[in-house]
């Protein structure tokens, strides 16, 4: 609360002042902002590519590792025709989604490639490859 003292007549005003919370949700606000990509970022170092364009929606995120491991969704695969047969299970069950591959950076292409046949061979419409946005020049 505060006082107003213009002229004679003293009398309360009782407004609130909301200045110290916006500043809290402004700070707040820019806290999140900078922890998100942090807390969604993926489980293996991607490529780059200066065209890359972004994919909404529902999605399994499968990650292939520099060292050949696959893993989806927290379980580990112990060779890409688990992953298929895995996958053909979840589409038998009426979930149809596209799935989103995660390559490590060093992955050899050897490791990646029958990971997609897998994919493909499991009835899998829809394959995105995962990509680092690169500016470009």
């Amino acid at each position: 609360m505060a006082m107003s003292l213009a002229g004679s007549n003293r009398k309360v005003v009782a407004d609130i002042n909301v200045t110290p919370m916006a500043d809290i949700m402004i700070v707040l606000l820019i806290i999140f902002m900078v922890a998100t990509p942090v807390l969604v970022g993926s489980p293996v170092r991607l490529p780059s590519a200066v065209h890359a364009s972004e994919r909404r929606g529902l999605r399994v995120e499968v990650a292939v590792h520099t060292g050949g491991e696959i893993s989806a969704e927290g379980l580990t695969f112990a060779s890409p025709e688990s992953l298929g047969d895995w996958i053909a299970a979840r589409r038998a069950g009426g979930l149809d989604q596209v799935v989103f591959i995660q390559a490590d950076r060093g992955a050899a292409y050897s490791t990646v490639a029958p990971v997609l046949a897998a994919c493909r061979q499991a009835g899998v419409a829809e394959i995105a490859l995962a990509t680092e946005r690169q500016a470009q020049p």
